[in-house]
């Protein structure tokens, strides 16, 4: 087949969905912006396969919208719905458009005009993939077909994404970690009023923030008046072997988002690598994460009883450690990348006739 990709380069999980169908078809990937520390690896190697335009260089844009114009593909397929979803008014009818929305690009900030895009661009679209039931309920609310619509989630490699030390088995300080971004709906000013609450009380436990974002210096700034400097530290954005020594080094792994479309990405990784996970309970959480089975919810921005939910796992870290062994059994059973993509290759072979 002959497929376009219009996706961030700097999303890791673009790059992996991107990466699983080069083997077998002609791919083109275009791009708004330029791959993250995360990501340069997997970019740096698809280049090597595949044709990529970067459209904030006038050149490239001009040759993407000639190809968009007047070439025809077997489908087309956009990941997230933001701006780079202005390409599609240049698509000719006759290439096929597949459209995945991630969460905030439908669900938040939903002004009149936006929603008249999106419902544009859904009525245009051919099929939509999604990875969450609540994505799909909205994007049909915007005019998605009913029959051409498929819940998929981006998947783990569980072959990679697997834990070489258990957590708990190194006699040192206690490792609580989280890498969601450092933007507000991600709500990290939760999790640094609990740990300030608990280094007050305990000298055994650190703080891992991985990621960044706009709230970066304020965050930092908190972390200095506390004077948590050696109990908080800040990662900054990781690259995929810092991250798996990220997942690896840290003992309870902590999302405070207060959305996601689906289980988010980091989440999944924190279960397969058997870390205990600590979630707000919104979104999808609930149906994947059952308390006291394979981790733990509690209600957004309540610092009190994510405390006490720290406090119960240091107090019972037996139990905790068969706790995340169930965790990854559920990623390996309902959220493999390899099983998650075969579900979307037999998406595109409807579209296979160019």
């Amino acid at each position: 087949m002959r497929i376009i990709y219009i996706a961030s380069a700097k999303s890791i999980h673009s790059a992996r969905w991107i990466n699983f169908f080069t083997s077998k078809n002609k791919i083109v990937w275009i791009t708004n912006t330029e791959p993250s520390r995360e990501t340069i690896k997997e970019y740096n190697a698809l280049k090597q396969k595949i044709t990529i335009y970067k459209i904030y260089k006038l050149k490239d844009l001009l040759k993407v919208v000639k190809l968009l114009l007047i070439d025809e593909f077997s489908l087309i397929h956009i990941h997230y719905l933001g701006w780079h979803s202005l390409l599609s008014i240049f698509i000719n009818h006759k290439s096929n458009i597949i459209l995945t929305p991630w969460g905030s690009d439908l669900l938040v900030n939903n002004s009149l005009l936006k929603k008249l895009w999106l419902t544009f661009l859904f009525k245009r679209a051919a099929y939509t993939i999604c990875d969450s039931e609540r994505l799909k309920n909205a994007s049909i609310k915007l005019g998605a077909k009913k029959n051409n619509i498929l819940v998929s989630m981006f998947g783990i490699n569980t072959k990679s994404y697997k834990a070489s030390r258990t957590v708990f088995s190194e006699n040192k300080k206690i490792v609580v970690g989280s890498n969601r971004k450092l933007e507000k709906i991600y709500d990290i000013s939760t999790l640094l009023k609990t740990a300030k609450s608990i280094c007050q009380k305990r000298n055994d436990i650190i703080f891992l923030i991985a990621g960044d974002g706009s709230l970066k210096s304020e965050f930092k700034k908190f972390v200095n008046k506390e004077k948590l400097n050696k109990k908080i530290l800040f990662l900054g954005l990781l690259n995929k072997k810092e991250m798996y020594n990220f997942y690896n080094k840290i003992d309870i792994y902590v999302s405070t988002s207060l959305s996601d479309g689906g289980l988010s990405s980091s989440i999944a990784e924190a279960m397969s690598f058997e870390r205990i996970v600590i979630a707000t309970n919104n979104s999808d959480n609930s149906l994947w994460i059952k308390n006291n089975k394979n981790g733990y919810l509690f209600n957004n921005k309540d610092t009190y009883k994510l405390e006490e939910i720290i406090e119960l796992i240091l107090k019972n870290k037996k139990k905790n450690i068969n706790l995340g062994k169930s965790a990854r059994k559920i990623i390996e059973q309902n959220y493999s990348y390899e099983k998650e993509m075969y579900k979307v290759d037999a998406i595109y072979k409807r579209f296979s006739v160019i």
